[in-house]
């Protein structure tokens, strides 16, 4: 269209021009006098030369235009595309962030480099630290600085005993808040977005993770704040978690080791209930069981009667043999918890 506008110009001043020497013509002859006809000769000529002249600085104009239009179209059609592809890959990110559902193949991801962006990002440089979990799902995400598009990833994370990693893969730049990284060996598409002073982190595929573990979840930069770090304290009080530290104490174990690691990293729970020892006995009191699915603490298995007295027992999920200790001397073994009907 530039092109077709651009010759319509010309032609159109090509023809006034025209215009103007076919007005002189016609105003010269009228005179007989020979300095009028010197005069005459010496305008035409210099309007032939003229004419000449302008049609090559037209032609020369023309050319120029027609070159220009040319660079114009180019770069025109290529920051289309760009604009295109960053669309695309933006509506992509949105869709698979959003929507753990949709599989993430090939034409997926190069969706998403068609859309990466050539800025100098500082936002996602550093250690990111997962928050907003349990102690037994904590994990981390180092991220450096590559190229003003890329950035180097790495990271690690837990879930209660099994671990995963992301092992020095290349994150792509969509834009200040989001990039997307690609582990090609584990098949898994990671994708970052930044809100605020957070950042959250969609896993899809696999990974190189183990049962139950994703780097899924919220990331700050500070210390993470874990949503059972006060667990111990709001379950008992400071004289029960005194008499359970002196009768570890007195059997010569760790009370970091045989109490608050199996809490805090485990899955912990407690209820209301009665315990039913070998003789038949009932007892009421309040039970506490932590479990770590997949070994990386001991488990806990704790009943605490209404009158004081504390029933604990300790093992490994790989052994069948557990430890018991109690201040009751009556007792030789854990009582069991009393089934309710639901």
């Amino acid at each position: 269209m530039k092109k077709i506008l651009a010759k319509a110009l010309l032609a159109s001043l090509s023809a006034s021009f025209l215009i103007g020497c076919t007005s002189a013509d016609i105003k010269n002859p009228s005179s007989t006098d020979d300095a009028s006809d010197v005069i005459t000769t010496d305008t035409n000529t210099d309007s032939d030369n003229s004419s000449s002249k302008d049609a090559s600085d037209n032609s020369s104009d023309a050319s120029s235009i027609d070159a220009s239009d040319d660079l114009v179209d180019d770069e025109s059609t290529a920051l289309i595309s760009s604009s295109e592809g960053y669309l695309a890959a933006a509506d992509l990110f949105e869709e698979l962030f959003n929507d753990p559902s949709i599989e993430v193949d090939d034409n997926n991801i190069q969706i998403l480099k068609n859309g990466v962006s050539d800025i100098d990002n500082n936002k996602f440089i550093g250690t990111w630290n997962r928050t907003y979990v349990a102690m037994g799902v904590d994990g981390y995400v180092e991220i450096e600085e590559a190229s003003k598009s890329t950035c180097l990833v790495n990271g690690s994370f837990d879930h209660y005993g099994n671990c995963g990693d992301i092992d020095n893969i290349t994150g792509y730049y969509l834009s200040e808040n989001t990039m997307f990284a690609v582990d090609e060996e584990f098949d898994a598409v990671y994708l970052f977005k930044i809100s605020g002073e957070s950042m959250e982190i969609a896993q899809r595929g696999w990974g190189c993770m183990g049962g139950g573990v994703s780097a899924n979840g919220t990331y700050v930069t500070t210390e993470p704040e874990y949503i059972n770090e006060h667990d111990i304290e709001f379950a008992f009080t400071e004289d029960e978690l005194t008499a359970i530290n002196k009768l570890l104490s007195d059997n010569g174990l760790d009370y970091e080791e045989y109490f608050e690691t199996p809490i805090l990293y485990g899955i912990f729970e407690t209820s209301i209930g009665d315990a039913v020892f070998g003789d038949g006995t009932t007892m009421s009191g309040r039970w506490f069981t932590s479990v770590a699915p997949h070994g990386i603490t001991r488990n806990l298995n704790l009943f605490i009667s209404d009158d004081g007295n504390i029933y604990l027992e300790s093992g490994w999920n790989a052994s069948d043999e557990a430890e018991f200790y109690t201040t009751d001397e009556n007792a030789s073994s854990m009582p069991g918890a009393v089934e309710t009907e639901g």
